[in-house]
């Protein structure tokens, strides 16, 4: 038996069902501002899919009661449903803008990318850029973009995963569908808020060392997801008046 309107998932994804004439109806709700993807699987007697579920759902920010898909009644029959989902931050669909040119997070300044991508410490694996900076130091945005999560209530960091979901932060989420990270600012260090529209180059937050860091410096990332798991990308930067290309680990950027 189906108990209409009843809530199968946690906060920020609430995935429920209702039914409507010789349907029923599966809904989801996001409750954040940047997307979600969904894998789902419905077990089911007496009802028949309108159409086969895909391998995921993309649910945008800010949505409530998205129809995600529907079956239908079989005549003269009793009928039941189960639903097995899982869900990750970030858009499946996303295809990074390859051709788009990122600006050095920093200005009036030279830092050296301590760790780079696929580093050799705590970014094997991973492409993301570290940038050595002092406490304090202002960060602009790689790239335009829609603020969609801001953390900066937290004045812990240590060397160690143990504070791993200490470390404020900034999430922008770009016009193709994938979203940056800027990682380890300081107490109260976020400079611009949710729903803030954010053009290349603005001031959006103050280095720290908040989280799992050995001390002040920016983690830069930009991802997406294929559902299960967080899918990084390398992003090209203007590196100097007449240069683009990737960053290097152990090399020295300066602003111009």
């Amino acid at each position: 038996m189906l108990l209409s309107n009843t809530v199968l998932a946690q906060e920020p994804i609430k995935i429920y069902d209702s039914k409507v004439g010789q349907s029923i109806i599966v809904l989801a709700d996001n409750l954040e501002a940047f997307p979600y993807t969904i894998k789902l699987e419905i077990k089911q007697k007496g009802l028949t899919l309108q159409e086969p579920l895909p391998d995921y759902f993309v649910v945008p920010g800010n949505s409530k009661g998205l129809e995600i898909t529907r079956l239908n009644f079989k005549e003269n029959s009793s009928w039941q449903i189960s639903y097995k989902f899982q869900y990750m931050e970030g858009d499946a669909d996303a295809i990074h803008d390859n051709d788009y040119v990122y600006q050095l997070p920093f200005k009036d300044a030279k830092f050296i990318m301590s760790q780079g991508y696929n580093g050799t410490s705590t970014h094997q694996g991973i492409n993301a850029l570290d940038f050595t900076m002092p406490k304090g130091q202002i960060i602009l945005a790689a790239r335009n973009g829609l603020v969609v999560k801001v953390k900066e209530d937290s004045n812990l960091g240590c060397p160690s995963s143990e504070c791993m979901n200490q470390g404020n932060f900034v999430r922008i989420l770009h016009d193709d569908g994938t979203m940056a990270e800027y990682h380890h600012l300081e107490f109260n260090g976020a400079l611009v808020a949710v729903g803030d529209i954010i053009e290349q180059g603005q001031e959006v937050g103050n280095c720290g060392a908040t989280g799992y860091a050995t001390g002040p410096h920016l983690h830069f990332i930009v991802f997406k997801t294929d559902g299960i798991k967080q899918i990084t990308t390398k992003t090209k930067f203007k590196y100097s008046p007449d240069k683009i290309g990737y960053l290097q680990e152990g090399n020295m950027y300066t602003a111009f």
